[in-house]
């Protein structure tokens, strides 16, 4: 008679299930080739994963910014662009002192530029003095240039050639004292006008300390000279700036130094600009104070006064 308990044993029987590292080691008996290739391709992947984060990471956190995002960092860093685009008119004292070769001053004079913003363009005034003690005043309207010299009408192209107003460049005006100064006030934020092309040009060292430097040219149909900035990598304020009239090469630049920082209104504004000789000692030296923005300035500041003539027109 044939073990009933036997056979019933092996019809129920269950497989089985062996472990993964098991089943692994048969199989890499079976396939160690095709097992081999698999976990290469999985190391290289993970390799490659690792990679694409460093260098993510990498462009993240130790890529220098662009040239426009410097920019706007340095608008940031000087009040933000709303702020400076809801300044309307306003007015500050430039004091020019000219130095000898030991630091003594020389020469000193004093300014207060007026301005106001408009559709139309900006309104300009300079009230000065002369050596003498003269007042002068050279403003321009709808009837163009003009002058006075103790409230008595004088040429206005004389007058401030002999102030120094005007510079040697070709069609320069009789208020060119006040639109540079402007110019140059306006600065970062006139970097974000339309065909300024700013370049991150790397890293260098300014007296010591280290400084970005911000490389601008223009499109043609703008500008053809070029400025460059020595950018404080922690404030991302301007502390010198080098003008070059031209892009030929072996140009000497302009080279003007930045201090003073100080806030007028919501806007930081550099208080210190100065030109230093050869030998590095301090040539000229322009001093900005009392500077009022948005002081409600009517368009009546910058006419002419009723008793003087239109000749200048």
């Amino acid at each position: 008679m044939k073990d009933q308990s036997n056979q019933s044993n092996k019809g129920g029987e269950e497989k089985v299930k062996l472990p993964w590292e098991a089943e692994l080691e048969v199989k890499d008996l079976i396939n160690p080739i095709k097992l081999r290739r698999i976990r290469l391709v999985q190391t290289a992947g993970a390799i490659l994963l690792i990679l694409a984060v460093g260098v993510f990471g990498w462009w993240l956190f130790f890529t220098p910014p662009s040239g426009e995002k410097l920019v706007k960092e340095m608008i940031a860093a000087a009040g933000g662009m709303d702020q400076w685009k809801n300044i309307e008119d306003g007015n500050f004292v430039r004091t020019h002192r000219l130095y000898d070769e030991k630091g003594k001053v020389i020469k000193q004079s004093e300014e207060t530029f007026f301005f106001k913003n408009g559709n139309e363009g900006q309104q300009l005034l300079i009230k000065s003095k002369t050596n003498e003690g003269n007042n002068v005043v050279v403003g321009r309207d709808k009837g163009g240039f003009w002058a006075t010299l103790n409230e008595t009408e004088v040429d206005p192209v004389t007058i401030s050639k002999d102030l120094e107003f005007m510079c040697d460049g070709e069609g320069c005006s009789p208020l060119c004292a006040s639109e540079m100064a402007l110019y140059r006030m306006s600065f970062p934020f006139k970097l974000a006008d339309y065909g300024v092309k700013p370049r991150n040009a790397g890293t260098t060292t300014l007296n010591g300390d280290k400084a970005i430097l911000l490389d601008v040219t223009f499109d043609p149909k703008v500008g053809h000279d070029r400025w460059v900035f020595y950018v404080d990598p922690s404030s991302k304020l301007i502390r010198k700036i080098e003008h070059y009239p031209s892009l030929k090469e072996n140009v000497q630049p302009e080279e003007i130094f930045l201090s003073d920082f100080k806030k007028a209104g919501n806007i930081m504004l550099s208080h210190s600009n100065k030109y230093y000789r050869s030998n590095g000692k301090i040539l000229e030296e322009y001093l900005i104070s009392n500077v009022k923005f948005n002081s409600s300035l009517t368009p009546e500041v910058f006419n002419r006064p009723q008793q003087l003539s239109m000749v200048n027109k």
